[in-house]
């Protein structure tokens, strides 16, 4: 869940350009016979090249043929000087000295017409880029990324293992779930499943468990990208974790979240952790141990109305009044006598991005008020009930944790949101990205390079470059 939708990167200057690297120095020329050839830098499908190009009107021009070469697109000279390339299911027609290209039987105009020099064909890069269906993007070192090999149209992302991502694609049946090499962006089909939830890695990032719409339990290999039966049980299991040994999956039963239960992976065995008879329970959090459980609880609005007239009259009203989450905690232990869960908080702010603390000592959340006019701020409560502010010097619109340290996305200054990196053992923050407001989403792995999601396309940080890792 998202706070606040957002766009592109801008402390490594993402952004779709037309200049290659070496080419400003280029002189501008009008006629083909006296352009300067040059060779330029690029990364075309994660591999560093030089590619023949020149610059006029302000418009890079590219040799068709390498580049197509580098991209995978097959190549035809036709008659009349026309060159038709096709990749990605895309097909473009170029024409000698003309000034558009044929782009799926459409014509597209160009700034620059198609030229020849010294037997070369040459056409204006972003535009031939963006036809063939390939990824353009640029960071603040200078290097220029052409991928044509990416993954299209993600939706969802998370980490399998520090270098590798598990995208997942929506579709009109369900979903289909991709690994993606964070590295080079190749990637391969992992499941295609009408019904399946989303995919919950294992902690060793070796397997991945996900339920039916049925209330089944499957477990998928990575590796092997098969899947077993687990539970064949068909209550409702709305939320699925890991134990921190992989031996277990503890999940909330029934439609309304009542129960905590457990299901050992090995036997099939399902039982009973928690079952307080408390309805819509959510964001289940497990310790390390096993042993402590924390959890929210929303209370469902009650209908105000005059009880003469039907539910659905236009006086009918719905009382949200003390139906904000709290956050509970209760500890597993048989010991304790008349063992009950605590509510560790009251406060009438909407909860988010909640995230227990391994040890189970505490509870960290991004604090939401109804109040446009009042930030969101990241906050911890214990055990013992105690609140302490993490992080209010800006508006917090997401909040990831890894490795014992949260990442949050927050507001900025004008067009710019910041990425800031928290340690609450210290209770320091500090600033690690800049980014404007067109970034929609921080994924964070322990071990794993930083990614973004930008305008439904994910870029990886590698060694300081913005990497597109789909398009």
């Amino acid at each position: 869940m998202l706070l606040k939708k957002a766009s592109m990167v801008s402390v490594l200057a993402l952004a779709v350009g037309v200049s290659a690297v070496g080419v400003a120095s280029a002189a501008t020329v009008t006629k083909a016979s006296a352009v300067q050839v040059i060779n330029s830098a690029y990364i075309v499908n994660g591999v560093s090249v030089n590619l023949s190009t020149f610059f006029e009107k302000g418009k890079t021009l590219v040799s068709v043929k390498e580049l197509s070469t580098r991209l995978g697109a097959s190549l035809q000279a036709l008659k009349g000087g026309i060159v038709q390339a096709k990749l990605n299911g895309h097909l473009v027609e170029l024409k000698l000295d003309s000034t558009s290209i044929k782009v799926d039987g459409v014509e597209q105009k160009l700034s620059v017409p198609v030229k020849a020099v010294k037997g070369t064909t040459y056409v204006e890069l972003k535009s031939y880029v963006q036809a063939l269906g390939a990824q353009f993007a640029k960071d603040a070192s200078g290097a220029t990324w052409i991928d044509a090999n990416l993954l299209a149209d993600v939706d969802h992302i998370q980490f399998a293992d520090p270098s590798t991502i598990i995208a997942s694609l929506e579709n009109e049946t369900g979903r289909v779930d991709y690994l993606i090499n964070a590295q080079t962006g190749k990637y391969a089909s992992l499941l295609d499943a009408a019904d399946a939830s989303e995919l919950v890695v294992s902690p060793n990032g070796v397997r991945a468990a996900y339920t039916k719409s049925t209330g089944e339990v499957y477990v998928i290999n990575l590796g092997s990208k098969t899947s077993s039966l687990i539970s064949a049980d068909t209550s409702i299991k709305p939320e699925l974790v890991w134990s921190a040994d992989g031996s277990a999956l503890y999940f909330l039963q029934g439609d309304k979240g009542s129960v905590i239960a457990k299901l050992d992976v090995t036997s099939g065995t399902i039982s009973k952790i928690l079952d307080d008879k408390v309805d819509y329970k959510a964001n289940l959090g497990v310790s390390a141990d096993g042993k402590t459980f924390t959890y929210t609880v929303t209370k469902p609005g009650a209908v105000v109305a005059d009880a003469n007239k039907p539910v659905d009259a236009d006086d009918v009203t719905i009382d949200m009044k003390g139906t904000e989450p709290q956050i509970f905690l209760f500890v597993n232990d048989p010991s304790i006598k008349d063992n009950k869960p605590t509510q560790l908080t009251t406060a009438a702010d909407d909860k988010v991005f909640i995230q227990a603390a391994a040890d189970g000592s505490s509870v960290t959340y991004v604090s939401v008020s109804a109040d446009d006019n009042v930030k969101s701020t990241l906050v911890q409560v214990s055990k013992d009930k105690t609140v302490k502010t993490l992080f209010a010097d800006k508006d917090v619109y997401q909040a990831t944790l890894s490795n014992g340290k949260w990442y949050v996305l927050t507001e900025g200054n004008g067009s710019n949101q910041f990425i800031y990196e928290i340690d609450p053992a210290t209770g320091t923050a500090k600033q690690i990205y800049t980014v404007s407001d067109s970034v929609s989403e921080i994924v964070v792995k322990a071990g794993a390079p930083f990614a973004v999601i930008n305008n439904g396309h994910v870029y990886v940080d590698i060694d300081g470059h913005w990497k597109p890792t789909t398009r």
